[in-house]
């Protein structure tokens, strides 16, 4: 694997005019509704808007979780106390049902507040039993309980909206970010048996933000029970977002020597040398038996693929395009048909 170099984490967060005044208006909704209606709960803004905000990156979708309050409960009043006592007019609230086998285990409220899209779920804690990736209870938790079932470290951290702190209730998630490395917030087994799609998104983030993965990750993204849940368990829909989420991302790589103002795009290549080292190729794009026996012909070594993409990966990605020096002599040419194919003729 390729050196890596630690990110710039930032000290604090620096909000923009409209994240302050959203972090505003929840602290003034959340002081209103304890005093008028006696309903307490407080708000935090929870995992990737945290992590890219300290690593120096916007991000415009926000999920803000609360404590002893559902979602949409929560996001109604809000909705009603902006636009009522505040003039602040704010978008109709969609509820989207939980759906346990699309990875959404809460209720969630959406709505739409100076561009910014918010979603609204509670705190919680989760139990699952051995055989599937749907919890069989989920409560209320505590932020520290809501932090240990999430999938990784970096994805732990809280902006609390009332302090204007980040919490990192695992006192691992800030670490890990400065450091530049993946790992669980409990023993890597036990949350990838709790959802093995979690392997997935570890590959994802590592290729993305150019991260290390610990060891002890590594090892248990080889378990062959957890390859086999992932195989399995996983519906192929989910697996195929994630899988389209390393090729189309919003950034790339931290961790190529480049400013963040030169950021590239994500790194395909380093996702599927991730995939291969990890032996999960099969898992991943696992075909049902009758799908494989009604194929016309066997399937190459999977060395083959990885090497296809490799070249690939050479020819058309912009460092190769900027400086065709340390191409070997033939992919020069390779890359000039290549492009010629991929321009379009006028008619």
């Amino acid at each position: 694997m390729q050196s890596r170099i630690a990110p710039h984490v930032r000290q604090k967060i620096e909000l923009t005019d409209s994240e302050d005044q959203l972090c505003t208006l929840l602290d003034e909704c959340t002081t209103y509704l304890k005093s008028e209606h006696g309903l307490s709960t407080s708000c935090r803004i929870a995992g990737g808007w945290v992590r890219d905000k300290l690593l120096g990156l916007q991000s415009n979708d926000i999920d803000i979780c609360l404590e002893d309050m559902m979602g949409v409960p929560f996001a109604e009043r809000f909705v009603s106390f902006a636009s009522e006592r505040k003039s602040i007019p704010v978008n109709k609230i969609t509820k989207i049902e939980s759906n346990p086998d699309q990875s959404k285990h809460l209720e969630t409220a959406r709505t739409t507040l100076f561009d910014i899209e918010l979603d609204f779920v509670n705190l919680r804690s989760e139990e699952y039993a051995s055989d599937s990736r749907i919890p069989t209870q989920v409560t209320f938790g505590t932020p520290l309980q809501d932090a240990l079932r999430r999938d990784l470290t970096i994805n732990t951290l809280f902006y609390n909206v009332h302090t204007r702190q980040v919490e990192d209730h695992t006192e691992k998630g800030l670490a890990d970010l400065r450091r530049g490395i993946v790992r669980t917030p409990l023993p890597p087994l036990e949350t990838f048996r709790d959802d093995e799609l979690r392997v997935i998104r570890c590959i994802r983030f590592a290729s993305r933000l150019g991260f290390e993965m610990v060891t002890e990750l590594q090892d248990a993204a080889r378990d062959a029970e957890v390859q086999a849940g992932l195989a399995k368990k996983i519906s192929r829909e989910r697996v195929g977002e994630e899988l389209d989420k390393m090729l189309k991302g919003e950034y790339g790589s931290l961790a190529r020597g480049l400013a963040h103002d030169e950021l590239l795009g994500p790194d395909p290549l380093l996702s599927l040398q991730l995939i291969n080292n990890l032996a999960l190729y099969s898992c991943i794009f696992y075909a049902a038996p009758a799908i494989k026996d009604s194929a016309s012909s066997s399937r190459g070594p999977i060395s083959s693929a990885v090497l296809a993409a490799s070249l690939l990966h050479d020819l058309i990605s912009p460092e190769s395009s900027r400086s065709r020096k340390h191409l070997p002599s033939l992919h020069p040419s390779l890359l000039t048909a290549l492009q010629l194919e991929l321009i379009p003729h006028p008619p």
